[in-house]
């Protein structure tokens, strides 16, 4: 049973997101509900398994459209409900083209998934307009190949799917891992974001940059996965 989606206050007054967030599945994959407080246009990102219905409803209930429904990578837990809610939706489907092959049902836990279709790339560089907001995308493989964080600066904001978590980092040894790629992505988020940065990742709750910083930064310096802390 998945739990509600609740709202995350915080960042800036004058250009402050607004956020619903809630667990979902055996996984419990955080699936996010993102809009600016002024345009009905809002975002959605990595709609897990059960997610749709309670998505479709807090859509309607916030008076707002949906206006893309992205993947941070395309594990299971985080795409499961994608055709789903595109159903209840004309939004588009975005994920990074090394991780669009995963939306196409096949899994290793034996779930029967609907096969999705991404209509949009995110690329590194790209960028996504929801209402005022202006996510930059982060192209961040090490959990996946095609794994993304999506990086609002004016915020200071980064949905950081599972690359960043709270005292920790994704998990290298599922299918698309890779140690180094997740060193290098790592040592991105600590050089190039700032310390204030609030990070809201795909499983867990809620950090900042400054506070997962020291562990970051002596992977960094090493050069390989350590234990955080």
């Amino acid at each position: 049973m998945a739990e509600p989606l609740v709202e995350r206050a915080g960042g800036p007054a004058a250009h402050r997101p607004r956020i619903e967030v809630g667990a979902f599945g055996p996984w419990q994959a955080n699936a996010y509900l993102v809009w600016d407080g002024t345009s009905p246009d809002a975002l959605v990102l990595d709609p897990g398994m059960g997610a749709a219905t309670v998505l479709v409803d807090r859509i309607a209930a916030n008076g707002l459209r949906l206006h893309l429904i992205a993947d941070s990578h395309g594990h299971i837990d985080h795409i499961f409900d994608n055709a789903a809610l595109q159903r209840a939706s004309p939004a588009p489907i975005a994920i990074h083209p090394d991780d669009a092959h995963r939306l196409g049902g096949q899994n290793m836990y034996g779930f029967t998934i609907e096969a999705s279709h991404a209509e949009r790339d995110l690329r590194e560089g790209e960028q996504l307009r929801i209402g005022e907001l202006v996510f930059d995308v982060l192209h961040t493989p090490g959990h996946t190949e095609g794994s993304v964080c999506l990086y609002e600066e004016r915020a200071g904001l980064l949905l950081s799917g599972d690359v960043l978590f709270a005292g920790s980092y994704g998990r290298t040894d599922l299918p698309g891992g890779d140690d180094q790629a997740m060193v290098t992505s790592l040592a991105r988020l600590a050089a190039q974001l700032p310390a204030d940065t609030r990070v809201l990742p795909g499983h867990g709750p809620e950090t900042t940059i400054e506070r997962e910083l020291p562990w970051l930064q002596r992977i960094a310096l090493a050069g390989r996965l350590l234990i955080p802390g």
